[in-house]
């Protein structure tokens, strides 16, 4: 026997086993995809019954659903792919798959939340499922690890926010676990079935599709010394192509058949909205990429993901098949397309949660290879076990806090959402004609609950606006399109479009007046939206007030009026600025400029009362009130000041 083989038998010896044996029957497989089933649907109804009760009502933490439900709704009732009765036919949903999953709900159905909610809480229990079988590969051995790290996927405090949200998260999260599952188990039918829908759930599910392939490339290059990796035959590649090739261009006729692309309009409104020319890509991968998954128990979990990823590079290093590298790929690959095309994981990092069952399966193979080599030097398989079992109970301790935090911002969100655009919706319909034409950015809630026709001057279910929308002078384009397309009404909120030189006719409520959502009566050739580049401008003079920096605010609002000279808000602002600064002269000046260019300005009459007021000259108040309660006679700011004043004047008397 040579020295070099007599090593190598030495070594094998003083590496100690460590497998757990458990492999569960079918019985207690059962046993436990039930027990999953029951855990995933209560942490996600725990949600919404949390949110109800502190609400009063049901909703939705963000506006999109309401999209998908929109197109549902009329998929279901005139048979036609479009957002309002049969017309506007066009590819507008994201995932049309799940568009189509909810239409077949409203059959049994006409309550949208109930519908919406079942969808994702089914998908949630599924992916829960899934994620068992496809762990079962990894944890061949130790059933009980692929046990514990389907505990933290189901804990995980994203899954339950989603699944109750109206998204199509779940089920994409779903078909992406299904499809990597039965690739693993070379399920030849199966698996060309889910890699062929993962387009039609989301159009980013292509970075997926390119980690299956480079997974693949690997596991062929290595099966030669490798014999225990199974490929799939010539056969089955034929089979893969036609059911996978007709599921993708069924998807491609129908994007082209509808808008005339082969992409949703969602697609290409949202990389031109949020290109990387207007969002920084550093901060991206700071606060939307890291910031996100290095918190909480997530913290936890990049220890071990980060490990699995030195330890996938080093065994390819040595030409050795590393079964991660498909969940490392997959997770890399869909920060790195967002962060080159579209550096905006929108709100509560929804866009990059299809990569955190594919994070956690890494992590949880990172702490066990952690555990292996801290067993071995100690010698101790014990040891190694135990550490491991430690590493898993903290990470789901860690993730029920977690998700019992979130629980709160479920609830907040919720009526949030409510708060402003359904609510905005319900005022629509209530004080409208239902011939009106309504444009606004956000199309989900007003677009449903109004039943009026929408002009989406965001594109996505207006496409023919997605080429001008980061053009310097979009809005004098889309005045002259809201002109054509005999807009009757504005609903925006004032942080995306600002309309000046005009009062609202409704506006949300102040609870929280983060944002504010204005509907306003269109009014061709008199309509003032400002530019995008004065409003941002605007909102850092504001940003600026608000820490109380009214020097710094007054340059930025310079600066919008040289970009927008005509807007009375602006000088409204300015007058904030200046008070702030107390420079009262200019202050007075600034209110005075804003009421001669708009002189039913609410806000600037309330505030030069409150000046005259202030400064001795009741007259003047009185006047500028009087004029705003003609105008607004509900005003409660305006008519308690003037009660006030006739108080003062009754007394000095």
């Amino acid at each position: 026997m040579s020295k070099k083989r007599a090593h190598e038998q030495k070594k094998q010896a003083e590496i100690i086993n460590f497998e757990l044996p458990f492999e569960p029957d079918k019985k207690f497989k059962t046993i436990i995809y039930a027990s999953i089933s029951v855990i995933a649907f209560a942490l996600a109804y725990y949600y919404l019954a949390a949110a109800k009760s502190a609400n009063g009502y049901f909703s939705f933490p963000l506006d999109d659903p309401w999209i998908h439900l929109t197109f549902a709704k009329n998929l279901a009732h005139y048979f036609s792919f479009s957002y309002f009765k049969n017309e506007m036919a066009t590819a507008g949903s994201t995932s049309p798959v799940y568009t189509f999953l909810v239409a077949a709900g409203f059959v049994v159905s006409n309550n949208e939340m109930i519908i919406s909610y079942v969808v994702g809480i089914l998908f949630f229990i599924l992916s829960g499922v899934y994620f068992y079988k496809l762990s079962g590969f990894d944890f061949a051995k130790e059933n009980y690890f692929a046990l514990l790290f389907t505990a933290i996927f189901v804990a995980d405090k994203w899954m339950s926010f989603i699944s109750v949200s109206g998204m199509e998260t779940t089920m994409f999260i779903f078909t992406l676990i299904a499809a990597a599952y039965f690739y693993r188990k070379r399920n030849t039918a199966v698996f060309a079935v889910f890699l062929g829908l993962i387009l039609w759930g989301r159009p980013d599910g292509v970075t997926f599709i390119g980690a299956l392939a480079v997974d693949y490339f690997f596991a062929a290059r290595f099966s030669k010394t490798d014999k225990t990796i199974k490929l799939f035959s010539k056969n089955d590649f034929v089979k893969i192509g036609i059911i996978t090739g007709a599921i993708v261009v069924l998807y491609f006729i129908m994007n082209f058949v509808l808008s005339g692309s082969l992409l949703p309009n969602t697609y290409s409104a949202k990389l031109t909205y949020y290109a990387p020319e207007f969002k920084s890509r550093s901060e991206f991968l700071k606060f939307e990429v890291w910031d996100y998954f290095t918190s909480g128990a997530y913290g936890i979990l990049a220890v071990g993901f980060i490990f699995s990823a030195v330890k996938m590079l080093y065994d390819l290093a040595k030409k050795k098949y590393n079964p991660n590298i498909l969940y490392v790929l997959a997770v890399f690959a869909l920060i790195f397309v967002y962060w080159f095309k579209l550096p905006y994981a929108h709100r509560f990092g929804r866009y990059l949660m299809p990569a955190i069952p594919f994070i956690i399966l890494a992590s949880g193979l990172g702490f066990r290879e952690l555990s292996i080599i801290a067993g071995n030097y100690f010698k101790s398989k014990n040891l190694a076990n135990g550490f491991m079992i430690l590493v898993s109970a903290v990470i789901i301790l860690y993730s029920f806090l977690n998700y019992n935090e979130n629980k709160a911002v479920y609830a907040e969100q919720c009526a949030y959402i409510h708060d402003r655009q359904v609510v905005t919706a319900q005022w629509i319909k209530e004080n409208t004609k239902p011939e009106d034409v309504i444009a606004t950015h956000d199309v989900g809630a007003i677009g449903y609950y109004s039943e009026r026709k929408i002009v989406d001057v965001a594109g996505l279910i207006t496409p023919e606006l997605i080429t001008k929308i980061n053009d310097r002078n979009y809005t004098t384009f889309l005045m002259d399109y809201l002109k054509k397309s005999n807009v009757s009404y504005l609903a925006f909120l004032r942080e995306w479009y600002r309309v000046v030189n005009q009062n609202p006719l409704y506006t949300s409520v102040n609870k929280d007046p983060i944002e504010f959502m204005d509907v306003f009566r269109y009014e061709p050739d008199k309509t003032y939206i400002i530019s995008k580049e004065a409003n941002s401008i605007i909102m850092a003079a504001q940003d600026m007030l608000g820490r109380r920096s009214p020097q710094q605010a007054l340059q930025y609002l310079q600066q919008a009026l040289r970009v927008e000279p005509n807007s009375s808000y602006t000088y409204l602002m300015l007058a904030y600025a200046y008070s702030g600064m107390r420079d009262n002269a200019n202050a007075e000046k600034s209110l005075k400029k804003a009421l001669e260019i708009f002189p039913d300005f609410k806000e600037a009459l309330l505030l030069s009362a409150n000046f005259d007021k202030q400064t001795g000259k009741r007259d003047e108040a009185v006047k500028s009130l009087e004029r705003l309660i003609k105008i607004d006679p509900q005003n409660k700011a305006a008519l308690d000041m003037l009660k006030s004043l006739s108080d003062t004047t009754q007394i000095k008397k």
